[in-house]
């Protein structure tokens, strides 16, 4: 069976959420690393990598988002660009 658009948009959060968790030497819970490694397991972490993303300090911030020679930081770029347009931050 093929995986949806939910659970392809699931899978891509989670392994741009446990992108950010590696970037700052943190734990990455197993259920994430499922979600991230399979559409077997499709996880909502959308906020949780949310408010990872904005309790980063500055110099933080742009050491994981804004990092031109890695793919998985212009994916997060375009993925919190995205999610500040649907879900205003304040």
């Amino acid at each position: 069976m093929n995986p949806n658009n939910r659970d392809v948009q699931a899978r891509k959060t989670c392994e741009l959420y446990v992108y950010v968790l590696i970037s700052q030497d943190k734990e990455v819970p197993d259920v994430i690393l499922e979600c991230a490694s399979s559409y077997d397991y499709p996880v909502e972490c959308v906020s949780e990598l949310a408010q990872e993303l904005k309790s980063l300090d500055t110099a933080t911030f742009e050491r994981i988002v804004n990092n031109p020679f890695s793919q998985e930081a212009r994916d997060l770029a375009r993925w919190w660009e995205m999610y500040q347009t649907y879900i205003p931050v304040s």
